[in-house]
């Protein structure tokens, strides 16, 4: 069987849409095939600063499809007979006449060249891109302009004009080399490999890995290793040196300089930091490339050097009488006002996980200092120690270590996925001043549309979500999010949302951040939406509660609660309005009437207390002792009586039951 490349090539892409590559072309290629009629083997990609690359086994050809069209009636004039025949490549007295007066069309088919095939596929494949930033030119539309194609069925170009750019047989080798002849996809690598381009990033990685490893003991906590991957074609890694003062400054700050923007490798030894780093270069003369990488590392380090000691002359009381002047978001009032609110939210959550006295005081401390490192010049030059900053400033003025641990985790996690605050006191404050974030947000108005999010609330809910399910908090939503909208209010400042309608949408908001997770677990999106039409609003019972109807999925007792509670739902959504504001036990007539009522009072006990303890199994098991009265009652009963203060009552009663049995689920959201 043939194989198929293509290579797109590009200007340089940034190193997130060679990851948004990576992610989407396995998929983009399966599905282009399909969409073309071919089955591809073995897929390989090959992602990297300037090229997409994708190869595949494909058939020769796309089979033969046999085709049967209905055309005119058989007594349609002979114009219309003869043009219906054309269409389909056939002469008039080739049709065929059926039963039905028609004429129809049969063909055997013909088989179809893979190559006649491929500019389809390849078309499919540069449209399906989606890439979180794009540029637009004449002719297309990609994350940087496409400047060449290759594509190739094993040694033979095929002829694709695409985004304004037609095919051929060369590819574009490193920048100092120029062009290359691709002799196909057997020989793609090592072609490209002789213009000092190696095209396979998992070959880059190693390679990058195994010069940083020649070079000493390095480490890479901020994760530049993957993005540099995707930064350069033919690594070569080099060692640069810096003056030993550096060292003097706090660990962190020079790791951050090494790394943030630059992307170097800090090298340690026993430990400890040494005044050298490594690098990946893009080739180049190593002795210019390593002099000029020195200089702007020097630089940078001379930079957080004299922050740090401006930081330090002003001290962190300084910073903290500058936050009344610096504002939080339009219509939020300031940093100040921003840490009052934390420090309030923060006391009510320490009153709902029941925190000790000294985890309550090292909190609400943390709230008032949490924000003064954004007035902060080590801040304002390196964003990343937003938080490390703080801590620092605040043990040198004397601060317990776990309000300094506080104010250094409280950002924490800072991505999808990140780490978590370590300590009590961090995660509280954390998610204290998240739950602030949205509230505020929700509250003025400002809550994300669309993929629009310039607040980052979403990373503040997921990170909200991730802490509570690690610690097993019960946050109480509802209520730490009221509280900051009514401390906004009672700062003076005005809502252009009603909080009734703002607290249940930034609760919703950071509910939908556990359905990732749960899916993650084998969740299906029913068993999440049933979960959530129980009316729980916070991630921990959320998640459990969809847990367990995973857990039931399939079982007699799942189906048997679910048939129970649609039959109450369907009777009382369609006469909700004829039930009685309140159940009356002396107008039951009927044995089933008060076995119901009386299972119902039993289990509504069970199910509430079950769900209080997150025990929504056992809670699902004294659902299943209400299916049997339910179902005795719908025998037995006749709901729409004619006298209304019967009917009233029993609807009532109905209405009684499925809210009892909502409590573990919206059950009408599950198959079956």
């Amino acid at each position: 069987m043939p194989e198929l490349l293509i290579e797109i090539g590009c200007e340089e892409l940034p190193s997130t849409a060679c990851r948004e590559a990576e992610a989407q072309l396995p998929g983009l290629l399966e599905r282009s095939l399909a969409a073309a009629g071919l089955d591809g083997e073995g897929p390989r990609f090959h992602v990297g600063p300037r090229r997409i690359a994708a190869i595949a086994t494909v058939p020769a050809e796309r089979a033969a499809a046999a085709s049967e069209v209905r055309g005119p009636r058989a007594d349609a004039p002979e114009q219309a007979r003869q043009g219906f025949a054309r269409k389909h490549g056939l002469a008039a007295d080739q049709l065929e006449q059926r039963d039905d007066g028609f004429l129809w069309a049969v063909s055997a088919g013909t088989a179809t060249p893979a190559r006649d095939l491929v500019p389809e596929v390849v078309t499919r494949i540069v449209d399906g891109f989606q890439f979180s930033k794009t540029m637009r030119w004449p002719g297309g539309r990609f994350s940087r302009p496409i400047r060449w194609l290759v594509v190739k069925v094993d040694g033979d170009v095929v002829d694709v004009e695409c985004a304004g750019v037609r095919s051929g047989d060369h590819s574009q080798g490193h920048r100092s080399r120029g062009a290359v002849r691709v002799g196909s996809a057997a020989t793609y690598l090592d072609d490209l490999r002789g213009v000092h381009v190696v095209a396979d990033a998992g070959e880059r990685r190693e390679l990058i890995e195994q010069g940083l490893g020649a070079v000493g003991e390095w480490i890479d906590p901020m994760g530049k290793l993957a993005e540099v991957t995707h930064l350069v074609e033919w690594p070569v890694v080099l060692e640069g040196r810096f003056d030993e003062r550096y060292l003097e400054l706090p660990d962190r700050l020079a790791v951050t300089v090494m790394q943030s923007h630059q992307r170097y490798f800090p090298l340690v030894s026993a430990g400890r930091l040494d005044a050298r780093f490594a690098f990946v270069a893009n080739g180049g003369a190593p002795d210019v490339v390593i002099s000029g990488n020195e200089e702007v590392l020097v630089g940078r380090l001379e930079d957080g050097a004299f922050a740090y000691g401006k930081d330090r002359d002003r001290g962190i009381g300084s910073m903290l009488a500058e936050l009344p002047r610096v504002s939080f978001l339009e219509g939020a009032g300031s940093l100040a006002e921003k840490s009052e609110r934390v420090r309030e939210v923060a006391g009510q959550l320490c009153d709902r996980v029941e925190a000790d006295p000294d985890v309550r005081a090292a909190v609400g401390r943390a709230a008032e200092l949490c924000k003064a490192d954004l007035v902060s010049s080590l801040v304002a030059e390196f964003s990343d120690l937003q938080g490390y900053a703080g801590s620092i400033y605040a043990a040198e003025a004397g601060e317990p270590p776990a309000v300094c641990r506080a104010v250094e985790e409280h950002h924490m996690p800072v991505e999808a996925g990140g780490a978590l605050p370590a300590s009590v006191e961090g995660g509280l404050l954390s998610i204290a001043d998240k739950a602030d974030t949205i509230a505020v947000a929700f509250a003025l108005g400002a809550q994300p549309t669309g993929s629009r999010d310039p607040y980052g609330l979403r990373r503040a809910a997921a990170g909200i979500v991730a802490i509570a399910l690690d610690r097993g908090y019960e946050l109480g939503l509802v209520d730490l999010m009221a509280e900051s909208v009514h401390t906004l209010v009672a700062q003076g400042h005005e809502l252009k949302r009603k909080p009734l309608e703002a607290v249940p949408d930034a609760v919703d908001f950071v509910l939908d951040r556990v359905e990732p997770l749960m899916l993650e677990e084998g969740v299906t999106v029913e068993e999440i939406r049933a979960a959530r039409g129980s009316g729980v609003t916070g991630p921990l019972p959320l998640a459990a509660l969809s847990r367990a109807l995973r857990d039931a999925r399939g079982s007699e007792r799942l189906a048997a609660v679910r048939d129970a509670y649609a039959r109450c739902v369907r009777i009382t959504a369609r006469a909700a309005d004829e039930a009685a504001s309140e159940l009356r036990t002396a107008l039951f007539e009927m044995e089933e009437e008060r076995a119901l009522c009386a299972a119902l009072g039993g289990a509504d006990i069970e199910i509430a207390d079950a769900a209080a303890q997150r025990d929504y199994s056992s809670a699902l098991d004294a659902a299943r002792g209400l299916v049997d009265p339910i179902n005795e009652f719908f025998d037995k009963v006749m709901v729409m009586a004619d006298d209304p203060a019967l009917r009233g009552n029993r609807l009532k009663l109905l209405l009684d039951v499925a809210s009892t049995l909502r409590l573990v689920g919206d059950f009408d959201q599950l198959p079956g």
